[in-house]
């Protein structure tokens, strides 16, 4: 069970990602409903879910459940992780996936209370192992598979004990799945054997032979992995994975006429992901002798497209959420030391009121919980220790990226410095080409600096020179100045902006890159 406390706030956060440009937000506006009403809405998610496999879609609705029950968690813990479940999972269909993750983290919070004096009323142990499968399915999106792994576990773990054995199998295909990812093969057949041993639900069977034909496939062995992939696409799965699986395998085999085909019929494929069509295109673009110069200039914008406006913001949302997840983990360790000094107090007064054998007995199985403690606590810092160096590694790509934006900044730059129509452009009767030419290339530059910084015409054009690096005798040629009419417009324009003179084209670098 994870453990935590979300930030201050955080519910309201997550309804207004929810709500949008809806109106009145359920998780800012006062209840007005009382829990009986609150708890219709619930019911009429679990309608759905269980008759229509659907996700009840009403935000307004479940950000109002989210709020009401987050007020009466500690008595209503079964209503509370529900209402975090519906939310949680509309806000992930939603593209949402931080407000989501932080929804059903207080999912998982609300029998922690049971931890320390269980609660007889809290049995909706099969929301709780949603809950932790939705959070592994996040985890998995982001290719944080050893987490997602570690989410899949817990929701085993729930769905066992509820005695939802297609959950259960369903939850265990998908930690195979994890460790197929990790190219752990021998613990993946491990996982399979048990599934097919003892599970005769046709659905999950066929989940199986889709992580057989990724195993296979990351083992690079294709042939194996091309029978799994037909035997999945035989058994009617409705994923396109079959497809892109076959069209890889074809490819690593160098037989790029079937390779080519089966690219096809992902492109073509009604549920196929913008990550399998970015694949996709670069085994068409690659292998296909027959795409002149244009068809191939044209599929490369085409997997630029889907990389700039669909996985990297997916991604980033996506890493976003795993972050909390991590840091929500990692406060594990603190509530489970209150856990345990509320128990060692426990102990010490059942000792004076007890035998001399009593209090021994009882004193080697404080022992023995105080090196659990320690072991766990070990165990914990290695993990911070692991956690830490992912971050640092996330710095130094986010480093990465921020020089690489810079450095296209300062491409664009020498390129306008180098325009023969760079002094019409920047001509005062020109200023409304001028705007629109640089709200393009520098990410509407122009217009935050009119309505950020009141900046008028003549300083804005000032700016611009400056951010193109132009000379200061060569600024004062183009906007008809003195050399020292220019440096009292730099002092005045770094003021307004308030930075120094020598910072300010620095700054300007910072409003585009914002």
């Amino acid at each position: 069970m994870l453990a935590g406390s979300l930030p201050a706030g955080c519910m309201l956060t997550g309804c207004k990602g929810a709500c949008g440009s809806m109106g009145t937000c359920g998780g800012t506006r006062q209840a007005s409903c009382g829990l009986g009403d609150v708890r219709q809405t619930l019911a009429v998610a679990d309608s759905l879910r269980v008759n229509e496999g659907v996700a009840y879609d009403d935000s307004l609705a479940l950000a109002e459940a989210y709020e009401v029950f987050g007020r009466y968690r500690l008595v209503c813990p079964d209503d509370y992780a529900r209402a975090c479940y519906y939310y949680g999972r509309m806000l992930r269909n939603r593209g949402d996936y931080v407000s989501a993750m932080q929804a059903f983290i207080s999912g998982t919070h609300a029998p922690y209370v049971q931890r320390v004096v269980p609660l007889p009323w809290f049995s909706n142990h099969a929301i709780l192992g949603r809950i932790y499968s939705n959070m592994g399915s996040m985890c998995h999106q982001n290719s944080e598979f050893k987490l997602a792994y570690r989410m899949y576990e817990q929701s085993a773990t729930c769905f066992l004990s509820v005695g939802d054995t297609t959950s259960y199998y369903y939850v265990l295909n998908a930690m195979a799945l994890q460790k197929a990812e990790q190219q752990k093969h021998v613990e993946t057949l491990i996982l399979l054997h048990t599934i097919e041993q003892e599970c005769s639900v046709e659905d999950v069977l066929t989940k199986c032979w889709e992580t057989k034909a990724i195993m296979y496939e990351k083992a690079n062995m294709y042939d194996s992995a091309l029978y799994a992939a037909k035997v999945l696409n035989a058994r009617g799965f409705f994923s396109s994975i079959g497809n892109v699986i076959e069209a890889q395998a074809f490819w690593h085999m160098q037989q790029y006429d079937s390779a080519l085909h089966y690219a096809q019929l992902v492109m073509s494929h009604p549920y196929a992901t913008a990550k399998d069509k970015f694949n996709m295109l670069y085994i068409q673009t690659y292998n296909d002798s027959t795409l002149d110069e244009d068809e191939v200039k044209k599929r490369a914008e085409e997997r630029a497209d889907i990389d700039k406006e669909i996985l990297d913001p997916l991604h980033e949302k996506l890493t976003q959420a795993a972050t909390l997840l991590r840091e929500d983990i990692n406060k594990t360790p603190d509530r489970t030391w209150i856990a345990a000094v509320a128990l060692i107090l426990i102990i010490v007064l059942s000792v004076y009121a007890s035998t001399h054998r009593r209090r021994a007995a009882r004193k080697h199985e404080l022992q023995q919980q105080e090196k659990a403690c320690e072991e766990r606590m070990m165990q914990v810092a290695e993990e911070e220790t692991h956690i830490s160096e992912q971050l640092h590694h996330l710095n130094r790509k986010q480093n990465a990226h921020r020089e690489r934006q810079i450095q296209e900044i300062e491409q664009q730059c020498t390129m306008l410095c180098a325009s023969k129509n760079l002094k019409r452009a920047l001509h005062l009767s020109n200023y409304p080409a001028m705007k629109q030419m640089i709200n393009h290339k520098f990410n509407r530059l122009v217009d935050r600096l009119e309505t950020e910084y009141m900046l008028k015409e003549r300083e804005i054009q000032f700016c611009i020179l400056v951010l193109l690096n132009v000379p200061q005798k060569q600024i004062a040629e183009l906007l008809v100045y003195s050399e020292r009419s220019i440096k009292n417009t730099k002092a005045n324009t770094a003021k307004k902006m308030k930075v120094t003179s020598s910072n300010l084209r620095n700054r300007l670098i910072d409003i585009i890159l914002q």
